[in-house]
């Protein structure tokens, strides 16, 4: 009796994590399958200059069944700043450049692509990653991927 009873919780346990793992998961794609670049991947401009960017994302899951990518821009020296700041902005947005020593980037869009963006150089020679993120979300998950541009500013 006690085998019997145990053999059917376990076909039950089994069948429930059948249907829970079979019902397509969350909707959004493997990482794997999702693509995201920024062109140029690399320039050189003078200090103060700006570049104009574009970053583009493929293999999320279509809408409606997920909400759309949001993209996002950003400076990954800036991530180490303390308020943490990403100096990405909207073009409504004025920047705080004590907030950001390493420039900063404006983006007129957060939902369309190709997303494009303008790199502001800050007066400072260096070698900077200008950082395109593009993010998909349903429900509790989310699927992350991002790119950076290698900016070097001289002087």
């Amino acid at each position: 009796m006690w085998r019997a009873q145990t053999c059917l919780f376990i076909q039950l346990g089994l069948a429930l994590l059948l249907a829970l793992t079979g019902c397509g998961g969350n909707g959004l794609p493997p990482a794997s399958s999702v693509t995201v670049t920024v062109t140029p991947s690399s320039a050189t401009i003078a200090a103060n200059g700006s570049v104009t960017l574009q970053g583009t994302a493929s293999g999320f899951a279509p809408q409606p069944d997920v909400a759309p990518p949001l993209m996002l821009w950003g400076i990954q020296e800036s991530s180490n700043t303390v308020p943490v700041s990403a100096c990405g902005l909207l073009p409504s947005q004025t920047p705080d450049l004590t907030l950001c020593p390493y420039g900063y980037v404006v983006q007129a869009d957060v939902t369309s692509l190709p997303s494009n963006a303008v790199y502001h150089a800050p007066a400072t020679p260096g070698t900077y990653h200008v950082v395109f993120t593009a993010t998909q979300s349903v429900m509790y998950s989310s699927l992350q991927k991002a790119a950076a541009a290698t900016i070097t500013v001289t002087p």
